[in-house]
């Protein structure tokens, strides 16, 4: 069972909680989502199947979009509503300017400090374990980027905001941070992901309802559906034991019309992908990086 599944992740559930779902369904061969989401937030899981597996690396360093709510003046120990409080900062409501303002302020790279709470790990272990031992570790940094991020609702002391990032950003470190910015400290109420690269709010089915097989074949998407931005060149019939033996096959077409080192995907003549290649200009081929196999 080639493709993906485009999961609306519910809150209480974690990513890996999908996964466990979906096996009960049926015996995959190979499985993975790609970004993790905490328990807590909800929205688009893309869930690679089988061969899919395969697409992973392509479609994890892409912009992703939340839709996230802002707790100001309560901060918690990590970062969201469900950590325990630490702090709480009585304020009045601030002028909407300036909390734009301080929206702002984050657009473009940014460092973030990553949270205590978090799987990313330290001398082998993860961060949250560290924290819930009580043993004081340094939290590493690390670069992204925002690339929007607008109020959409201020209801102190809630603020309603979408972020469209890089991969790796941290909302709950981003709510954390204006918080600080602020004066009173802020903590993440709810985030849901509504976009992951191509895949939309919109393509989101509920795991709930997946029960058996047929289930999973109705809201399948083939693989000839991914990475639609990713140039496609399809390969003659002869040419295709080149591509299953791991040697290049000659660029269709006009070699100035591609740059060195483009992806492409390859099709065969009834239109199934058969591979992700990259364009080497030198030779005038593309060398397959990933062999899809039927």
């Amino acid at each position: 069972m080639n493709g993906f599944l485009i999961i609306d992740k519910k809150t209480g559930m974690s990513s890996y909680d999908v996964i466990r779902r979906l096996k009960r369904i049926h015996k995959f061969k190979k499985i993975g989502y790609i970004g993790t989401l905490d328990r807590n937030a909800t929205g688009i899981l893309p869930v690679a199947l089988d061969e899919g597996v395969k697409l992973i690396p392509y479609l994890e360093n892409v912009e992703k979009q939340y839709r996230a709510k802002f707790l100001l003046g309560v901060t918690t120990e990590t970062q969201d509503i469900e950590g325990k409080v630490v702090t709480e900062t009585p304020t009045g409501p601030f002028e909407r300017r300036v909390i734009e303002d301080a929206l702002a302020s984050y657009l473009g790279r940014i460092t973030q400090r990553i949270p205590a709470y978090s799987s990313k790990k330290v001398n082998r272990k993860p961060l949250y374990k560290w924290a819930r031992s009580g043993v004081p570790v340094e939290q590493p940094t690390k670069e992204v980027e925002i690339f929007d991020i607008t109020l959409l609702d201020y209801t102190h002391p809630y603020l309603d905001v979408t972020v469209t990032c890089s991969k790796g950003t941290y909302i709950r470190a981003l709510a954390s941070d204006l918080g600080e910015q602020l004066g009173c400290g802020a903590t993440l109420h709810t985030l849901k992901r509504t976009k992951h690269g191509d895949f939309t709010e919109n393509m989101g089915t509920d795991i709930d309802y997946f029960k058996m097989e047929q289930d999973l074949i109705n809201y399948l998407l083939p693989l000839e559906n991914i990475l639609g931005s990713v140039r496609g060149m399809v390969v003659d019939a002869p040419l295709e034991k080149f591509l299953k033996h791991g040697m290049p096959v000659p660029i269709t077409g006009n070699s100035k019309d591609w740059k060195h080192g483009e992806n492409a995907r390859l099709f065969d003549k009834q239109g199934m992908l058969i591979g992700i290649g990259v364009a080497d200009l030198a030779s005038r081929t593309i060398k397959i990086k990933r062999l899809i196999n039927h």
